[in-house]
């Protein structure tokens, strides 16, 4: 069993005047096949770690691509992204006949000249690999949804937490599902519902940390491979910027249709309930100020 692991991320505000070129991600994260450190995952990148801490135990052999990911800026010029894409997906095609693929992807990356740059890597490396193998993708939950992305994809799992704490196992998540899949154990459908709202979800609040547990919960059980919620980026001018429920199921496009339906109209009745306290700066130094000392500190 043949698995390719590549990352092309960052989160772009398209209203910044600064913009993001190849420089941003050789500060930030600019790694060649091979050179990925053992110690952690490098932002998106947590695909491809928890795939080579696994390759040997579940029996795989993991062809390396490249992992480029800056910090979060403008958009991204045209010519280095279209660099990037070019050299992950010529590793993709070098590395066929493959069985499955994992990008980490944070989902929120625009360029002049793409919108949905996800969307344009998914379906060129689909054109590349093909319909029978099985494509993997882990998201952000700030990121664009878009159709496009879910139909050049089997599996798509986003970070469940905000802030973002399960990054590396949700990346689990995925590999699992993968090689599910190309075991012929489970045939994975995705269903999307569309929000149509714009919002913050921290889930260290009570209504999204209770909507995000009744998430886990569902997932197991009666044929749901996974849920994820998409809290949108709403710093972003595209067509597809909204919060969306995702679900994957096993086979059953209509029990996916129907959760994401009822997960969707739920998270729709919290809108405007899940913002956090915003505080003014005399405001925020006075909390500061009254806040009692500890030993932590």
């Amino acid at each position: 069993m043949r698995l390719f692991s590549a990352t092309i991320a960052t989160e772009t505000n398209t209203f910044s005047p600064l913009p993001t070129s190849i420089e941003a991600f050789k500060e930030s994260v600019f790694l060649r096949p091979g050179e990925h450190p053992d110690d952690a995952p490098r932002m998106c990148t947590a695909p491809l770690f928890v795939a080579r801490k696994r390759a040997a135990k579940d029996g795989f052999t993991l062809i390396e691509g490249s992992c480029f990911a800056a910090s979060p800026a403008g958009k991204v010029n045209q010519a280095d992204y279209e660099f990037m894409r070019d050299e992950v997906l010529a590793q993709l095609r070098a590395a066929l006949p493959l069985d499955g693929v994992l990008f980490g992807l944070h989902g929120a990356m625009v360029a002049h000249g793409y919108d949905d740059v996800e969307g344009d890597l998914l379906e060129r490396a689909r054109a590349i690999v093909g319909a029978g193998v099985v494509i993997g993708v882990e998201h952000d939950p700030h990121c664009h949804m878009t159709l496009k992305r879910i139909s050049n994809c089997d599996i798509m799992i986003c970070y469940k937490e905000f802030p973002h704490t399960d990054v590396a196992d949700r990346a689990e998540d995925l590999l699992d599902l993968v090689l599910r899949t190309l075991r012929g154990e489970i045939k994975p459908v995705m269903s999307l519902y569309d929000c149509r709202q714009i919002g913050s979800y921290p889930t260290t609040l009570p209504l999204m940390r209770g909507f995000v547990d009744r998430m886990f919960a569902l997932e197991g059980r009666d044929g749901i491979l996974s849920v994820s919620a998409i809290h949108c980026f709403p710093y972003a001018d595209v067509p597809e910027m909204t919060s969306r429920i995702l679900v994957v199921a096993d086979g059953d496009k209509a029990r996916a249709d129907a959760l994401a339906t009822r997960l969707g109209e739920e998270f729709v009745s919290m809108r405007g309930k899940t913002m956090p306290q915003f505080l003014t700066p005399a405001d925020g130094v006075k909390a500061a100020m009254d806040e009692p000392a500890r030993a932590d500190r």
